[in-house]
C-alpha cells in the first residue's frame, strides 16, 4: 500500500509529540510505502526517520489559503496523491483543511467541540465559540473515518459529525522514554531543596495554568514553611500571571522537545495538570511511566485516563489544587501508591507500537473498501 501521513497542520502542543511517535515507527512496515510530510515544527522527526528505505519525507506548512480553505484543495498535497497513487492518508489530527481525493483517516483530539460540560465553557468567548463551529464543519466535510484517544468521546463524536466510522487508538507515552541513552540531559534545573511541580504543558486556555498563581500564593500564606517551585515549559511572554510576588517560586523554562522531557520528570516530585478539558494528554502516561505522582483535576476525562493513579482537586479552586499538591509531596506513603497505581494503568493503553499497528490496520480496512 502507499500511504500518506499527513502533519502538515501540526504546529504545537501533544499532536507534535503522537506524530513524532507514530513517523518513528514507520520503518517496522516494510510492507508499506510511505509519503510522510511533516510541518516544520517537526524538523527533529524529519532527522530521525530520514533513512527509512520505506519512507519519502517532506517539510510543508499547508497555506491558509482561500483554495485551501473554501474548497479543501491543496496544489502540493493534491499531486502526491495523484502522482504516488496514494491508497490512504492518514491526517495525524484535523481538521485538515484539505481534503484527500483517496481513503481518509483523521485523528480527532478537540475536546473544546465535546465536552461542554467543563467548567472552560463558562469563561469561553463568542470568538472561541465561532471557532468551535468551524472546525465542527471543517471535520465534518474532511471525512467519514475518524479515530480519537479515547473511548469516551469515540463514543460521542457521531453525535457531533454525524454518520462516521469511528475507531480508539490511545496515546501512550513517547518511546524516547524507554531508550535513555536518547534522553537529553541539557535542562539542569538549578538546586533546589523543596518540592519540584512539573507542568510539561502548552498555554492553551483549557489547560488553566494561570491558576498555578492563586495556588502559589495559598501556599505562601497558609502553608509558610513548604519549599515548593513550579517547573512550566512556557515562556515569560506566555506566563503573564507569574506577578512579581511569586515569581521567585516558579521557573519557566520554554518549549522542550521530547527527549528532553524524561531528564525533567527525573528532577520532579510532583506532575500537575491542571487542564479543564483532554481527549488525551501524553503527560499523564509519561509521569506513569517515570514514577512521578499526578495530581490533575477532579474531571470526567481525567478519571477515565488516570484511575487510581492521580490525585484530584476541585478543577476551579486554587485550595484544593494547592492541599492536594501538598499532601502528594509531603505524605510519601500516599505518593508511592499513585506510582504504583500507574504502573498498572499505563497497561490499560495502547502502546507505541501498537497505537502505530492499530492505525495502519484502519488504513488496511478502508483501503480494501475502495
Amino acid at each position: 500500500m502507499n500511504i500518506l501521513i499527513n502533519c502538515t497542520n501540526l504546529k504545537a502542543g501533544g499532536g507534535l509529540q503522537v506524530a513524532d511517535s507514530i513517523c518513528c515507527e514507520l520503518n517496522n512496515f516494510p510492507n508499506h510505502h510511505f509519503w510522510v510530510v511533516l510541518s516544520s515544527g517537526l524538523n527533529n522527526t524529519k532527522k530521525k526517520i530520514a533513512a527509512y528505505k520505506n519512507a519519502e519525507v517532506y517539510t510543508y506548512d499547508i497555506c491558509n489559503n482561500l483554495k485551501t480553505l473554501l474548497l479543501g484543495r491543496d496544489v502540493f498535497l493534491d499531486s502526491l496523491v495523484k502522482d504516488n497513487q496514494i491508497d490512504a492518508v492518514l491526517t495525524v489530527f484535523g481538521p485538515s483543511r484539505w481534503i484527500p481525493r483517496t481513503k481518509h483517516l483523521c485523528g480527532f483530539a478537540r475536546a473544546q467541540l465535546l465536552l461542554t460540560d467543563s467548567p472552560y465553557y463558562d469563561f469561553i468567548s463568542f470568538k472561541e465559540r465561532l471557532l468551535f463551529r468551524l472546525w465542527t464543519w471543517a471535520f465534518k466535510r474532511s471525512s467519514k473515518c475518524f479515530y480519537t484517544e479515547n473511548s469516551l468521546i469515540s463514543s460521542m463524536l457521531p453525535q457531533l459529525l454525524g454518520d462516521i466510522k469511528v475507531y480508539t487508538v490511545t496515546n501512550y507515552y513517547n518511546q524516547v522514554f524507554d531508550v535513555p541513552s536518547q534522553w537529553s540531559r541539557t535542562i539542569k534545573l538549578p538546586e533546589f531543596h523543596g518540592a519540584t511541580v512539573l507542568s510539561i504543558s502548552s498555554n492553551g486556555a483549557w489547560k488553566n495554568m494561570k491558576i498555578t498563581a492563586d495556588i502559589a500564593r495559598f501556599f505562601v500564606t497558609h502553608y509558610p514553611s513548604f519549599q515548593f517551585r513550579f517547573v512550566m515549559t512556557l515562556s515569560e511572554d506566555e506566563a503573564i500571571f507569574v506577578t512579581d510576588d511569586i515569581k521567585e517560586h516558579f521557573c519557566l523554562i520554554g518549549k522542550v522537545d521530547v527527549s528532553e522531557c524524561p531528564n525533567l520528570y527525573e528532577q520532579a516530585d510532583v506532575m500537575f495538570m491542571p487542564s479543564l478539558m483532554e481527549c488525551f494528554t501524553a503527560t499523564y502516561p509519561e509521569a506513569m511511566r517515570m514514577e512521578v505522582p499526578i495530581v490533575t483535576t477532579d474531571l470526567t476525562y481525567a478519571h477515565g485516563l488516570c484511575g487510581e493513579a492521580a490525585c484530584y482537586y476541585d478543577a476551579m479552586s486554587a485550595k484544593a489544587a494547592a492541599d492536594a499538591i501538598y499532601m502528594v509531596a509531603t505524605v510519601k506513603d500516599y505518593a508511592q501508591k499513585l506510582v504504583s497505581n500507574g504502573q498498572k494503568q499505563l497497561l490499560k493503553f495502547d502502546n507505541y507500537e501498537q497505537r502505530t499497528e492499530k492505525l495502519i490496520s484502519i488504513l488496511e480496512e478502508i483501503a480494501e473498501k475502495n
